[in-house]
């Protein structure tokens, strides 16, 4: 390709023009000029351009304007029209927030969710949304806002004999408090899409709070607040394991917080209820917990790929398909700077305990004035600090890290920085 860039004809290789639905190959995230696509925390469906300004080295590209496409502006050779266009130098912080509108539209290669949903296309699918970083005209990086529904099995023979506790897993923090609530729901809803979407886009650990009600049975709650019942969301992991069954799925029921006592009669038919369901996809724990636990061959040696973690030990202990606790670090802070020390510090000097994994929970926390005043809810809080996990475990903390999980997923990149360090180291 032949570009004209500042009176000089260049002959331009871009490598990068060849893309693959199965692409997972996007290495160094962090260098000046990359881009992605994330979707606003704080209005829930706006897009948003980010891009790397560390350019420190002399080969880099420093990019001078970013672009948002409906298409792949390196699939033709005549001219694409942007829907956006900006000059990267006015914002230095390398993010911008479009007007445009993701919404909640399908799910593309046939992942929508449906009860009877047999058939799904493997590998990676974009929505029509390209961001592009380009420096005079020639364009630096360019990246499609995706779902990455089999991402484990799509990379198996470079995934195969990592192991699970030293695995980046990406996650999500109260994944089931997705459902709008009537009270209170800017401090309850930690997630704007549902389980089955959350999975469909990349994540592997689903972080659930389990609320018993003697008349209505149990369901996923924040707190003291009851969100949505249980059985539905346990049928679209379990769709999900069955159409993509080399996809290690994580599940944490980490607290029970509703009543206040929950009996050793309430946690058995927990229990029956989760065996009935998923038991049957549930990889037993039996011999496996130990050290940083099993490679995902060995995983997949078995044929069960569904990790069911319970948050009572003493529960646990009693059967073999029930991995003991998770150990989660939550810092309760509700300031950037101080959750970073925090994150820091866990990393640092974290200890597995009863389980081979371990949880950073990457997110910011209201605090009770902020509940009664009506100050810093979830949404704020994510936009406060969405963009920068993104920068820390991308450009910092890339290794030494097992399981992630923030608010709001898709306003961070969690889930491609965590894909581009398992596959590429």
């Amino acid at each position: 390709m032949r570009v004209k860039c500042e009176g000089v004809l260049f002959i331009v290789l871009l490598v990068q023009a060849v893309w693959s639905q199965n692409n997972y190959h996007n290495t160094d995230l962090g260098k000046c000029g990359k881009v992605h696509l994330t979707i606003s925390s704080l209005e829930g469906t706006y897009l948003e351009l980010n891009w790397v300004t560390r350019c420190d080295h002399p080969d880099d590209m420093r990019p001078d304007e970013i672009a948002l496409y409906d298409r792949n502006p390196l699939d033709r050779n005549e001219a694409i029209p942007a829907r956006v266009r900006i000059s990267a130098r006015k914002y230095p912080e390398g993010y911008y927030r479009t007007k445009v509108k993701f919404g909640e539209p399908w799910l593309p290669g046939n992942w929508e969710y449906r009860e009877n949903l047999m058939r799904t296309d493997p590998g990676q699918h974009c929505f029509p949304y390209w961001i592009a970083s380009f420096r005079s005209n020639v364009i630096i990086d360019s990246q499609c806002l995706k779902i990455s529904p089999t991402w484990m099995s799509d990379n198996s023979e470079r995934l195969g004999m990592q192991r699970i506790g030293s695995l980046f897993i990406p996650g999500t923090h109260n994944s089931g408090s997705s459902q709008t609530v009537a009270f209170l729901q800017n401090y309850v809803m930690n997630q704007d899409r549902n389980v089955w979407t959350q999975l469909v886009f990349g994540i592997r650990y689903l972080d659930f709070r389990v609320g018993y009600y003697e008349n209505d049975g149990f369901f996923i709650n924040h707190d003291v607040v009851r969100i949505s019942k249980l059985i539905p969301v346990l049928r679209e992991v379990r769709r999900f394991v069955e159409l993509a069954p080399k996809e290690i799925v994580v599940l944490d029921f980490h607290r029970f917080p509703y009543p206040s006592k929950f009996s050793a009669a309430m946690h058995e038919r927990l229990v029956a209820v989760l065996s009935e369901e998923l038991g049957d996809l549930a990889l037993h724990s039996t011999g496996i917990q130990s050290g940083r636990g099993p490679t995902l061959n060995e995983i997949w040696a078995r044929n069960k790929s569904l990790i069911i973690c319970y948050g009572n030990k003493e529960i646990a202990r009693d059967y073999e398909w029930l991995w003991n606790p998770i150990q989660q670090f939550w810092g309760n802070k509700r300031n950037v700077a101080d959750l970073k020390v925090f994150l820091d510090s866990a990393i640092r000097d974290h200890k597995t305990i009863l389980n081979p994994m371990w949880a950073l929970m990457a997110e910011l926390t209201p605090q009770t004035l902020d509940v009664i005043f009506r100050t810093n809810n979830l949404r704020k809080l994510a936009d406060n600090v969405n963009r920068q996990v993104t920068k820390w475990f991308r450009d910092e903390w890339l290794s030494n890290v097992n399981i992630v999980a923030t608010d709001f997923f898709l306003g961070n990149d969690i889930i491609n920085v965590a894909i581009d360090r398992n596959v590429n180291g």
